[in-house]
């Protein structure tokens, strides 16, 4: 292994689109959502440590989440697990992964990925992360990693590729963040856009130099914490100040979309997002001709067809008649719903926590 590489897990955050088994108290990434028997978390972990050394891999998740976290990955270096005061998305915890590593090795490459992915193909995948890092040792550029769309999906970002400057690597032209079915569908006709799979790579001292062309902010903020802490600084409370000023915006949208030195390498592995309980019911497998998913043992269902259903241990479900819809039971919620609106979920957490109250979120 070689010790330049590391992995930086981004587990914060609460997965509100899969309500409600993901909830705020114990969000998806701490659940085993796919019956395999491991959390979201410990798959994302076990498939990064066949190739990068343990104590090279950092899980960035929210304070509240700490105690989550140590029970699932108890191997997981003290000094490796960065608590997040508050959500702020994904830049400034990126960018402190970035210091922290960058004050560990010079030469230190990251990969940054989500927890809630499904890789099929793990050698493949192996194979493309190891080229992505080469690369970005080698060139003092910042790498996303796309996969070549299917069918036009509205639920995942894209990323148009510019000029071919490698074997299966482009400049990025535009990043796009969940367009319409519209726009989708001229993205994967024009084969010039591919899937944002939310894995990056490149050189920790790369990112935090891009950081400094774009905008001294985010740095600025970081550093202050550090030299502060040296000096036997209140850490908690400077983070939690750090949080609170930094904007709540996402890598593509607060950092990449603005650089010139962004480039997207074509990825060969099979993948699947499931941040959504459509992307969820894509990635699991069929049960018989009418291409339903039934999560839990005591699902019985009736003339139903493309059907999600998920159900607590010792639950029985007696379902008839639907096409294309989700069924989920969580503790005191019950959710019925058709499966490709992505955007009902989100609504129906607000109106249960506005009318309800937290309880139920």
């Amino acid at each position: 292994m070689n010790n330049n590489n590391y992995c930086v897990i981004l587990a914060g955050g609460i997965g509100s689109r899969l309500w409600p088994s993901s909830r705020q108290q114990k969000p998806k990434q701490f659940l085993d959502i796919l019956g395999t028997g491991e959390t979201l978390l410990q798959s994302t972990y076990n498939r990064f440590a066949r190739f990068i050394h343990p104590d090279n891999i950092i899980v960035m998740s929210n304070h509240q989440y700490a105690s989550y976290v140590r029970e699932q990955l108890p191997q997981l270096p003290e000094g490796n697990l960065l608590l997040e005061p508050m959500r702020r998305n994904t830049v400034p915890s990126v960018t402190w992964a970035a210091m922290e590593i960058s004050r560990r090795n010079l030469d230190g490459c990251m990969v940054v990925t989500p927890v809630d992915q499904v890789i099929v193909t793990q050698d493949v995948f192996e194979e493309d992360i190891l080229l992505g890092l080469d690369y970005v040792l080698h060139n003092d550029r910042l790498l996303a990693l796309g996969i070549v769309p299917t069918h036009p999906e509205t639920s995942y970002g894209y990323i148009q590729m510019a000029d071919e400057t490698g074997s299966d690597i482009f400049t990025v032209q535009t990043f796009t963040e969940k367009p319409s079915l519209e726009f989708a569908r001229m993205f994967v006709e024009s084969k010039e856009f591919l899937w944002n799979t939310g894995l990056f790579i490149w050189r920790a001292m790369t990112f935090i130099n891009s950081l400094h062309l774009h905008s001294d902010f985010f740095v600025e903020v970081m550093e202050r914490v550090e030299t502060q802490s040296l000096h036997g600084g209140n850490v908690d409370g400077l983070l939690e100040d750090a949080f609170a000023k930094c904007p709540n915006v996402s890598l593509e949208q607060g950092v990449l979309e603005k650089l010139e030195n962004v480039d997207v390498m074509l990825c060969h592995f099979r993948w699947h997002d499931i941040g959504t309980w459509h992307s969820l019911y894509d990635a699991m497998p069929k049960a018989g001709t009418d291409s339903n998913v039934r999560m839990g043992e005591r699902i019985m269902l009736y003339d139903c067809e493309d059907c999600i259903v998920r159900l607590p241990e010792g639950h029985v479900a007696v379902v008839q008649g639907l096409k294309d819809y989700v069924v989920v039971e969580e503790g005191n919620v019950l959710v019925i719903c058709r499966k490709d609106d992505q955007g009902a979920i989100r609504k129906f957490v607000n109106d249960v926590q506005i009318n309800m109250g937290d309880d139920f979120v």
